[in-house]
């Protein structure tokens, strides 16, 4: 099948026709797709599959991979920043001039984002907090 439809649409990836042949199951149906948009969309790339994890993994491992696996603010360096709760201003939505400028943006943007997300989640676990204070100051009440 995927020989009949390589053989009408030369351009088309191989890996794509046999993509699109495993969901559709039709011949006709992939011709028409590639008629309609002009080519098939790519298979996603295949995972590596993850090594199972034992209980008898040791400390030193674990803390490797919370390094790796980290969240946002360890990832970017960023504890002093949340350690003081600051949020920077928004950097500037101007294309630099130079490779290194492009760069230096994108990291602050970055972080920018980091902090302002970090910001929103402690504003919401306090909101939580609150309310379920005042559920359990309501419920000794009663």
């Amino acid at each position: 099948m995927v020989e009949t439809v390589r053989s009408m649409f030369p351009h088309v990836p191989t890996a794509a026709i046999h993509y699109d042949l495993q969901k559709t199951g039709s011949v006709e149906q992939t011709c028409d797709n590639i008629l309609r948009d002009g080519s098939l969309p790519m298979p996603p790339a295949p995972r590596p599959p993850t090594p199972p994890t034992t209980a008898s993994s040791s400390s030193s491992s674990a803390a490797g991979s919370s390094v790796t696996n980290g969240n946002l603010v360890q990832r970017f360096k960023l504890q002093e920043a949340a350690e003081k709760n600051y949020v920077p201003e928004e950097p500037s939505k101007v294309w630099g001039d130079s490779a290194e400028k492009r760069q230096e943006v994108f990291k602050s943007r970055k972080e920018f984002m980091v902090l302002q997300a970090r910001k929103r989640m402690l504003e919401k676990e306090a909101e939580k907090a609150q309310a379920a204070a005042k559920e359990v100051a309501t419920n000794m009440e009663s």
